[in-house]
């Protein structure tokens, strides 16, 4: 000790500064060090990490060629907004198509009613004269029978009487005469029967003109509801060449130009959502010890390297990335060579309140592990 303080004292000023700041430095080293070596150790590290975020495709949902483009590449969006214009003329036709032919079935329909109406309220009234002209005409029989009964009984006794000169000849042509009349009568009444009854029987028959009109009034009805939902198809059709984003987000691709026919399912655009942007790191099998959901994750960006940002696990793969693989690894002759693999991990970044992160940005995911 006593030699060291010798040493100091007999060095010059200048080599005390030095050392002074050799000492510093190093003791700078030392903290550093161990602050490094312990976030090391406290932390799962990966820079196989990416910004992402869904990618959505916006196709039309009928075919048509593009009248205008309202967006281009790299466009910021918000939901709903109008993105481009299919040209609407067959639409537009089609739906005024549905919209005449309904109406001229509505039109119909109450041309029907009315007529319907009419026609029941004429049957009800000629099955009612009908059913009137049937009493009558059998009240009339009643009548003309029991008529005819009393002449039958009288007519005998005025024959034996003349027949004994006890009544002239005069008196049984009487009776002859009434006999036939009665006889007549009857005859006459039967046909009166008869007559009504046929009457009936048509009126009764001009029902079927009633069942046949309401059977037209349920098609007509059931028309109307058919081309209801055709004309709503051809409004939803017309609205559908209008194509709007179903997301906030970024126009990141458009892939096709005012004047092209598009397709249902082939896209026009293709959208990053903006609202739902995230890390997807593929952490080695080896460092996934510890990890769990919820955990912290200290995110560096290489866009923003003076800028921490953070975020959470939320997702953990439950299979490495080459079981995905759309050509898998065929071990079974032999030929093997031991690689390390990698388990998807998705992190919901939980400061980019100003939307820094672009998908597609590398990153180096600092998860904080138990």
């Amino acid at each position: 000790m006593a030699n060291m303080k010798k040493t100091w004292n007999g060095m010059n000023l200048q080599n005390k500064v030095a050392t002074i700041i050799g000492l510093a430095a190093l003791m700078a080293v030392i903290i550093f060090g161990s602050n490094w070596l312990y976030y090391r150790f406290t932390h799962a590290i990966t820079d196989d990490a990416f910004v992402e975020s869904d990618l959505i495709n916006v196709s039309p949902r009928v075919p048509g060629h593009i009248k205008e483009l309202l967006a281009d590449e790299s466009d910021i969006i918000t939901k709903g907004q109008l993105l481009a214009l299919l040209d609407p003329s067959d639409y537009q036709a089609q739906l005024e198509m549905y919209e005449a032919k309904l109406d001229q079935i509505k039109k119909a329909v109450e041309v029907t009613r009315v007529t319907l109406q009419k026609a029941r309220e004429m049957v009800a009234h000629d099955i009612a004269i009908a059913d009137e002209g049937i009493r009558q005409s059998q009240a009339g029989l009643k009548k003309a029978r029991a008529d005819y009964d009393q002449v039958q009984k009288d007519y005998p006794r005025i024959e034996n009487l003349y027949k004994t000169k006890s009544v002239p000849k005069s008196r049984f042509d009487m009776m002859q005469a009434q006999k036939d009349a009665a006889a007549a009568g009857v005859n006459a009444a039967t046909a009166a029967v008869e007559t009504a009854k046929k009457m009936q029987q048509k009126a009764i028959s001009a029902k079927l003109t009633v069942v046949e009109l309401e059977k037209t009034l349920t098609a007509q009805e059931q028309s109307i509801k058919e081309t209801e939902k055709a004309l709503a198809i051809a409004r939803l059709n017309l609205e559908h060449t209008r194509i709007k984003s179903p997301v906030n987000g970024t126009v990141a691709k458009k892939f096709i130009f005012a004047g092209d026919y598009a397709n249902p399912g082939f896209p026009v655009f293709s959208v990053y959502d903006t609202d739902n942007v995230f890390v997807r790191a593929h952490l080695e099998e080896t460092k996934m010890k510890g990890v769990q959901l919820g955990q912290s994750v200290d995110l560096e960006v290489d866009a923003y390297s003076r800028k921490m940002f953070h975020g959470n696990v939320i997702k953990i793969g439950e299979a490495s990335g080459a079981k995905f693989m759309l050509i898998p690894r065929d071990t079974t002759t032999g030929e093997f060579t031991k690689v390390v693999q990698r388990i998807p991990i998705k992190i919901a970044i939980t400061d980019d309140a100003e939307r820094l992160l672009k998908p597609g940005y590398s990153v180096t995911v600092n998860i904080e592990l138990n």
